[in-house]
């Protein structure tokens, strides 16, 4: 009788970790930059601290992972307090991708993007400032 209890309790075990790992997304955040620009889908004027007039500002991502049928968020607050949320298709096993936001000139202070996975796994996390 306890042979058949370890038995089976090896069989139930792989399941559960099938299970709990197919919900995961396996994607990954290679490099995650906020940015001026973007030219030929590389950032430019990266930086954490940015002037009031700076109009706009970009987040980039390059992101890693099983691509089939995946996606991300870039998800913008000002301020603790969510004022952009943009979903992005991942195409591909390495996949380049960005979102931009307009910055009014008086969103003085800490900004910041998360990189939110399918299911709302916060994969990167990047803050900034405008002042």
């Amino acid at each position: 009788m306890k042979k058949l209890t370890i038995i089976l309790f090896l069989c139930i075990i792989p399941f559960m970790f099938v299970r709990i790992g197919s919900s995961e997304t396996n994607l990954l955040v290679d490099t995650a930059v906020i940015a001026t620009g973007i030219k030929n889908l590389t950032p430019v004027g990266v930086a954490e601290k940015f002037s009031a007039d700076v109009g706009k500002l970009y987040c980039f991502s390059k992101i890693i992972g099983k691509a089939d049928g995946h996606s991300i968020k870039h998800v913008w607050y000002y301020r603790d307090k969510k004022v952009l949320e943009v979903p992005l298709a991942v195409k591909y096993p390495i996949f380049r991708t960005y979102s931009s936001k307009r910055i009014p000139p008086n969103y003085t202070g800490i900004w910041k993007v998360e990189i939110v996975a399918e299911g709302g796994t916060i994969l990167e996390t990047l803050e900034f400032d405008i002042n």
